[in-house]
């Protein structure tokens, strides 16, 4: 097996956040035109730690995993233990935190080579974790993890000519997906300092495609991604929100505390209608962008976009 390394595999994520990629992407107006999450979870077994929907052995594999790093919950003492922030917030995921030399052993169910912070209630906090490594596609490289849930995701356009960047993550906090999901849709919610939807709306793919799609507008415009997507389409002229806006996310944080669904979503219908031009676009580009790099090569192969 071919391995490259951390560094490798930090460069080739802070690569998503090139202007190559979301120009390639912002061709797409308006909403995502295709879904690319992973599927719902049991939300009560599978949407909160400890996941007691996993197997005994995976969720003793992830105490460990988390044991390992919770001492790094702030992002200087992950600067101490030889983690460096490899890019800015990505939204979903959060600031991956890369460590140099961890991935090129092999990887390590009890030793995550990266960590991502997020910020909740204002506060940069350890989200999470990954395990990243070069290989080929079809890599005999184990799964730290049995669960069905957890499967490589891959970067093929980030690494050498017949290889590509495999990853997994595994998430410290509630997730919308389960505890390896790609994207955590809460992370905007929390970075917006609203409560997140039930998990257990996300069985429903209208409400969960709602719901991804409020997480993303929820970006802040000055986020990397989005302010790649304003670079590309040439915006340079600041940006009047309406002056309803926080009247609307005062309700959508009600309502998901409310857990009143009907309610939810007739906020956030109106949050979406309520959206200027830029941010309905910027929303449509990353959730394009971001749903698509969190599958597998296989997966981009028979969703036809390789």
């Amino acid at each position: 097996m071919v391995r490259t390394g951390s560094l490798l595999a930090a460069a080739a994520v802070g690569a998503v956040l090139a202007p190559g990629a979301v120009l390639a992407q912002a061709g797409h107006e308006g909403m995502a035109s295709h879904d690319h999450s992973s599927p719902a979870v049991d939300c009560a077994t599978l949407a909160t730690p400890p996941w007691s929907g996993l197997s005994v052995l995976d969720r003793e594999r992830y105490e460990e995993a988390r044991a390992s790093v919770a001492d790094l919950a702030t992002p200087e003492a992950a600067i101490a233990a030889g983690f460096r922030p490899a890019l800015g917030d990505i939204p979903g995921m959060g600031v991956h935190y890369v460590h140099a030399e961890r991935s090129e052993d092999g990887i390590h169910a009890d030793r995550p080579d990266h960590l991502m912070f997020a910020p909740v209630h204002g506060q940069p906090t350890l989200v999470g974790a990954a395990y990243a490594f070069v290989d080929v596609p079809d890599t005999d490289e184990p799964i730290p993890y049995d669960s069905d849930l957890a499967h490589w995701h891959d970067h093929p356009q980030f690494a050498p000519d017949g290889q590509t960047l495999h990853m997994l993550h595994l998430w410290f906090v509630p997730s919308s997906n389960g505890p390896f999901a790609g994207l955590n849709f809460w992370l905007p919610y929390h970075g917006a300092d609203l409560t997140p939807p039930s998990a257990c709306w996300m069985a429903n793919e209208m409400m969960a495609g709602m719901i991804h799609r409020v997480a993303f507008a929820l970006v802040p415009a000055d986020n990397p991604i989005a302010a790649q997507v304003a670079q590309a389409r040439g915006w340079t002229e600041p940006e009047q929100l309406p002056a309803d806006r926080q009247e609307i996310l005062d309700q959508l944080d009600a309502t998901a505390r409310a857990e009143n669904m009907q309610g939810w979503m007739q906020a956030a219908e109106r949050f979406l209608s309520n959206l200027t031009e830029r941010e309905q676009l910027r929303t449509g580009v990353m959730l394009e962008l971001l749903m698509n790099e969190q599958l597998s090569s296989m997966e981009r192969a028979r969703r036809g976009n390789g």
